[in-house]
Formats: structure tokens, C-alpha cells, sequence
């Protein structure tokens, strides 16, 4: 594959996992943050507040952090490829 190919497959799929781990998760009625981020309940329920983080929260970002970590690493390894398959020409032509 062309090495441009490669590299623009590769930050698309870094790209779409950051994009996805930015994404709001929920669980169980209440607010979780996002993925890389953990956030307080804004939920307009007082008794989420007084509860704190449940752990239903925490299992449910730990089940998104999965395909995301993924994509992340997929895409990681895709740029990585990208680098390694360029070919440095010699400069008297071979």
C-alpha cells in the first residue's frame, strides 16, 4: 500500500478512538463523564449527588475503554507501519 494510504488510515483510527473516548457515557440513569475522563453526576436527581459515583459507572467505562484502547493502539500501529514502509531511494539511482 502506498505509504500516504497507510498514514491516513492510521490517524483516522487514532482520530475516531480519541473521538469516541470524548463521548459522554451513562449508566444506570446518571452521567459517567467520558471515557478518559471522570466526571460527578450532573443528573437533575438529588439522590445521585448524595451517592457519588456508583459502580455501575465505572464498569461501564471500563467496557467502553476496550474497542476504544483498540482503535487507538490499531491506529497506532497502522502510522508505525506507515513510517517503516517509506524507502529511502538511493541518490546516484541505485
Amino acid at each position: 500500500m502506498n505509504t500516504k494510504v497507510l498514514a491516513f488510515i492510521g490517524l483516522l483510527l487514532v482520530g475516531s478512538g480519541v473521538l469516541a473516548g470524548m463521548m459522554p457515557v451513562t449508566a444506570e440513569g446518571g452521567e459517567c463523564g467520558s471515557v478518559f475522563f471522570e466526571t460527578d453526576f450532573t443528573s437533575e436527581d438529588e439522590s445521585f449527588r448524595n451517592i457519588g459515583p456508583q459502580s455501575g459507572c465505572t464498569d461501564t467505562r471500563s467496557l467502553v475503554r476496550i474497542p476504544i484502547t483498540v482503535l487507538i493502539v490499531a491506529g497506532g500501529a497502522t502510522l508505525i507501519a506507515a513510517s517503516l514502509s517509506t524507502r529511502k531511494t538511493d541518490p546516484e539511482g541505485e
